[in-house]
């Protein structure tokens, strides 16, 4: 099946840790917009997609997954509980046609979360890694992360990236 990451699954390394996955293509999914609003269980911001009226777009990875590996990835992403599943079609951003793609809406929201700075990584990892275009990686630079206040957490995450990084300030 093809599922659509546009959150911290963009990343590779960060999938991998997670499922077997096989990259398919850059995709597009017009009229919806990129939230934070999603709760974590750890209390942080999680991305979200939400319908838009506007020309806004979401950018993200389709990701090839086997059906008993994506029973995994939603035991990873709390379907049912914090998010549920819905289907969409997604442009190639490199425009050779569309795919029908599983994805993950919320169902946890409040307003006013913001993501810890390793998800924050995980999610400019995986756009940049992808070549997801400049203006979309320049937006989600801006994003205000906040630092974990668990540090031990934060360096287990940071280390799927072959970091062993400091806390950094809305990194």
């Amino acid at each position: 099946m093809l599922c659509f990451a546009y959150g911290s699954n963009m990343s590779t390394q960060r999938i991998a840790a997670r499922i077997p996955a096989r990259f398919v293509t850059t995709a597009l999914l017009p009229a919806y917009r990129l939230a934070f609003h999603q709760q974590g269980d750890d209390g942080s911001g999680k991305c979200d997609i939400v319908p838009a009226s506007d020309q806004s777009a979401v950018c993200g990875v389709v990701w090839e997954v086997a059906s008993h590996h994506k029973l995994t990835l939603d035991r990873y992403e709390g379907l049912s509980t914090t998010y549920d599943e819905t289907w969409l079609t997604v442009s190639d951003l490199a425009g050779d046609g569309q795919f029908e793609v599983q994805a993950y809406v919320g169902k946890v929201t409040s307003i006013g979360m913001r993501p810890y700075t390793w998800y924050k990584h995980h999610l400019l990892a995986g756009a940049r890694e992808r070549g997801l275009p400049a203006a979309y990686v320049r937006a989600l630079e801006r994003i205000e992360a906040r630092l974990d206040p668990d540090t031990e957490h934060h360096a287990r995450e940071m280390v799927l990236h072959g970091l062993d990084a400091p806390l950094e300030r809305g990194a």
